[in-house]
């Protein structure tokens, strides 16, 4: 039961990893498409427009959405990948645990620039 549950979070958060994306893909790199749809992006690419976005709490919300799962699915693949190749259970709570620790700094660490743009 637990895999199975494992393995639907993977579904889930690769789903949510094509939804966060595509919306910091159209909004970062393809404002010729939003400029047809009138919506007005000027140079999404610049140092204002790039602090602009890290002083309004959606965009930081969104990044750090994109962050949370997508650590989330790559360590749950890489742990995946690893328990093929180890037999004991020891191991397993070994690893498991290992990839916890390093997901959590990681995600720590990662969250820390768009929260302090956020505060400043």
């Amino acid at each position: 039961m637990r895999n199975t549950y494992l393995r639907l979070m993977q579904l889930v958060t690769g789903i949510l990893i094509a939804v966060l994306l595509g919306i910091h893909i159209v909004i970062m790199h393809l404002d010729a498409i939003l400029g047809f749809f009138e919506v007005d992006v000027t140079e999404p690419t610049s140092w204002e427009s790039m602090i602009g976005r890290a002083s309004q709490a959606i965009w930081v919300g969104l990044y750090i959405a994109l962050l949370a799962v997508v650590l989330y699915h790559a360590l749950n693949g890489l742990r995946g990948i690893i328990l093929e190749l180890t037999p004991s259970a020891r191991t397993e709570r070994i690893v498991t645990w290992v990839i916890i620790a390093f997901g959590i700094i990681a995600f720590i660490g990662s969250s820390y620039v768009p929260l302090a743009l956020l505060i400043s």
